[in-house]
């Protein structure tokens, strides 16, 4: 179940991309970017979990692959939270779980979200210049 809850995360960045396409166009990208940033790190664990939840039996050869992918992914976006955590002492050293998770995860969205909408609002100005030309 909570598997299923964490590859739902996928469902924020997407209301993100609805509400900002109607009431503010011009930074679509920048609010989907801040709402990809904010859930990328948990959803990219959410992805890793779906490996271990029967490779041979209902997911099959799916969560093979998506386990896979979940995590490729968990190692690009996991460190800059748990080195940020680390460093302000909210962690231990060691294997990060119970509730240090949150605080790495915490730490994660705010570093990702910070990334993402950077990126997102580059392309809403390359958008806003085409359009101005």
């Amino acid at each position: 179940m909570i598997v299923l809850l964490l590859i739902a995360l996928v469902l924020v960045p997407i209301a993100a991309w609805l509400l900002a396409r109607r009431y503010m166009p011009q930074f679509s990208a920048t609010a989907t970017g801040v709402g990809l940033g904010l859930v990328v790190s948990p959803m990219s664990f959410g992805l890793y979990a779906t490996y271990f939840l029967d490779p041979a039996g209902i997911l099959g050869p799916v969560g093979l692959v998506t386990g896979m992918i979940g995590l490729a992914s968990s190692m690009f976006h996991g460190p800059p939270g748990f080195h940020i955590t680390r460093s302000l002492g909210l962690v231990p050293a060691g294997v990060v779980e119970g509730v240090s998770r949150v605080y790495v995860e915490m730490a994660n969205a705010l570093v990702w979200a910070a990334v993402y909408g950077l990126l997102g609002w580059v392309i809403d100005r390359v958008r806003r210049s085409r359009v101005a030309l």
